[in-house]
């Protein structure tokens, strides 16, 4: 599992490449920012048993309650436009993420993320 970060000026992409993945794997997204706002986020099962996947983005590990970022509804594919943003706040510089498919631990998938640099 792998994420690529790349930034120009104040707007990052996040490419994550995902196999074997089953409904806890989670993956650590180390921005270097502390401050920021989502701004879309798309995951696509590209192989797998799962049907649907229900994207959880936050700013700790396992991320519940106030330190979710976005969590989606359950969808064969999540592409999700925030209009203003998701904002979060992280002192570590990380986000995590979890595809949350809905079966099996057999799934790949590709997620992009769109975050615009402070709020």
């Amino acid at each position: 599992m792998s994420a690529q970060v790349s930034r120009k000026g104040q707007e990052i992409t996040v490419v994550i490449a995902q196999t074997n993945v089953a409904a806890a794997t989670e993956l650590e997204i180390p921005l270097g920012i502390t401050r920021g706002r989502l701004l879309r986020i798309i995951a696509d099962k590209t192989a797998g048993s799962a049907s649907t996947l229900a994207s959880l983005l936050g700013i700790a590990t396992n991320p519940a309650g106030s330190n979710v970022v976005f969590e989606a509804t359950a969808a064969a594919t999540v592409d999700s436009q925030i209009v203003g943003g998701a904002t979060f706040s992280t002192s570590s510089g990380s986000l995590f993420y979890r595809a949350k498919p809905d079966s099996g631990s057999d799934n790949s998938i590709t997620t992009i993320l769109h975050i615009l640099v402070g709020w």
